[in-house]
């Protein structure tokens, strides 16, 4: 077995350097930006396009690596911020309140995903749909505990922005973390092996009911603890908001247009979502989710893999300079 050269060393350590700066700059935000109105939004911006982050990565545990389209996770990121919104009226600390939230989150993946996975393809996707608003009018019917649509309204503690943000940076690279230790592990390579043949994964003793609901619950915890820092970050929820088609929508928009089954592209969509949804929702406020239709339109149709492998496939051929083209 061949060691590894010296470039591909220095490339990772550099690569290594360049993601630990970029982490301390983002743990200095709050520091560095917080001298006025507008570096508050800055600050404001970058939780939630960290919640966004934790969100698509997490959807595509099951969505990328297990192969289950869910159109239903903004169940998990609506019961993780009904259950912080519920413990902080009773002053428990935000902080507290993450992982009950990532619990409860988890413990209804249970509920619903044990059944519906079940069923494959369009069928799977179709039965989240149901569940998605299913949940979302039953918190409206459910008014003495979520509010009805009037929601939540959570006391305003101190602190500032900086509380959610740190929770949320946390978040963030946690869920970087857990998906690349998933996609090395059993549990990554039996989801992986579900994903390109069921049945022929079956046949061999994958149990690929249990490996899915196993991503689906990791999935839905770390989106549950996204939930419960937004809930803290509005200081409000209601049905209307966190159980909304929309977020749903949008979880898989980030993914897929970042680049499915990979650990950076969900990031890069999610920090492409933002963007374009502080523009396009203010400026088309009545089509904006069109638009967007029409991008992951485009990704998909000239490039499936999304934008990362655009990015993989310039980074490869600036290093290899300019070629004669083969006669």
């Amino acid at each position: 077995m061949t060691n590894t050269t010296p470039g591909v060393r220095r490339a990772s350590r550099a690569r290594a350097a360049a993601l630990a700066v970029a982490l301390l700059l983002l743990a200095a935000a709050p520091l560095l930006l917080d001298t006025g109105g507008g570096a508050r939004y800055l600050v404001r911006l970058l939780i939630i396009g960290l919640l966004y982050v934790t969100a698509a990565v997490a959807w595509d545990l099951v969505g990328g690596l297990a192969g289950q389209v869910s159109f239903g996770h903004a169940t998990f990121f609506g019961v993780g911020a009904y259950v912080a919104a519920i413990l902080v009226r009773q002053d428990v600390p935000i902080a507290v309140t993450i992982l009950p939230a990532a619990a409860a989150a988890a413990a209804y993946a249970v509920v619903w995903g044990w059944p519906c996975l079940r069923l494959r393809g369009p069928f799977f996707a179709i039965a989240t749909i149901g569940v998605g608003e299913a949940t979302r009018l039953f918190a409206l019917v459910l008014e003495p505990v979520t509010g009805g649509a009037t929601g939540l309204t959570l006391p305003i503690g101190g602190g500032g922005p900086a509380t959610p943000f740190y929770l949320a940076l946390g978040l963030a690279a946690g869920s970087l973390t857990i998906s690349f230790r998933v996609r090395r592990s059993r549990l990554g390579l039996g989801l992986s092996c579900v994903r390109e043949d069921i049945d022929a994964a079956e046949s061999i003793g994958i149990r690929s009911g249990w490996l899915q609901l196993q991503a689906l619950m990791a999935s839905a915890a770390l989106v549950g603890a996204a939930g419960a820092v937004y809930a803290r970050y509005l200081y409000y929820v209601e049905p209307g908001d966190v159980f909304s088609f929309n977020r749903s929508i949008g979880f898989i928009l980030m993914a897929i247009i970042g680049g499915v089954n990979t650990l950076w592209g969900p990031a890069l969509g999610a920090a492409l979502f933002l963007a374009l949804e502080q523009v396009l929702a203010v400026s088309f406020p009545d089509f904006h989710l069109g638009i967007y239709g029409l991008l992951l339109i485009a990704v998909m149709r000239y490039e499936p893999a999304g934008l990362l492998a655009i990015l993989r496939r310039v980074r490869a051929r600036r290093r290899r300079g300019p070629e004669a083209t083969p006669a």
